[in-house]
């Protein structure tokens, strides 16, 4: 059905001044493992990343590049991400920045999606992440934590778009749309 990227075994990460969520993949359509993590210090993520790499040992590690003056583009986010690197290229693994606007035009075919649309969409893709997509969020209310799943998820199958594997993950976000409606009617 879909062949396996160049690519095995990458581990995907947000970063976020105060938590890391990660997503694991076993080529683009495996999702292995998925979880976020939060300290109240900030220095907590080079420390997590160095148990996920003993766990997972990936190929690569992908990162979320944040546009310079965006909201997440703090100087707790830019250090967690040096020491990431840092880390990383002392155990030799290539670590890959995929830009946000690359992440967008992955998953908007025809129309923009909102970030629930894209969990819903996710969730098709990967029905063990089903469990999660919460809620749509009133202008009012605050991010839901579980969406970091989502946007750890999206930065993955990203990279593996922009990997040589576009057509096969453009394939599989297409199979998961005709799944997504009766998950928007179950939410």
């Amino acid at each position: 059905m879909y062949h396996h990227s160049r690519t095995n075994r990458i581990v995907s990460l947000e970063v976020r001044s105060k938590t890391l969520a990660y997503a694991v993949f076993e080529g683009f359509a495996s999702l292995i493992d998925f979880s976020v993590s939060s300290s109240k210090r900030g220095n907590c993520h080079a420390r997590r990343v160095e148990m996920l790499m003993r766990r997972f040992q990936p190929e690569v590690i992908v990162l979320r590049k944040n546009l310079a003056g965006s909201s997440r583009d703090t100087p707790a986010v830019r250090a967690a991400i040096q020491s990431i690197r840092a880390f990383a290229r002392a155990l030799g693994v290539r670590v890959v920045s995929i830009d946000k606007r690359f992440i967008e035009k992955t998953f908007w075919h025809e129309a923009k999606l909102t970030k629930h649309e894209t969990a819903l969409l996710l969730a098709a893709c990967f029905p063990v992440l089903t469990w999660y997509v919460p809620r749509k969020r009133k202008p009012w209310m605050p991010e839901d934590r579980r969406m970091q799943y989502f946007d750890a998820t999206a930065t993955g199958l990203a990279y593996f778009a922009s990997n040589g594997d576009a057509e096969v993950v453009q394939q599989l976000l297409s199979d998961a749309e005709s799944r997504c409606q009766s998950l928007v009617e179950n939410t």
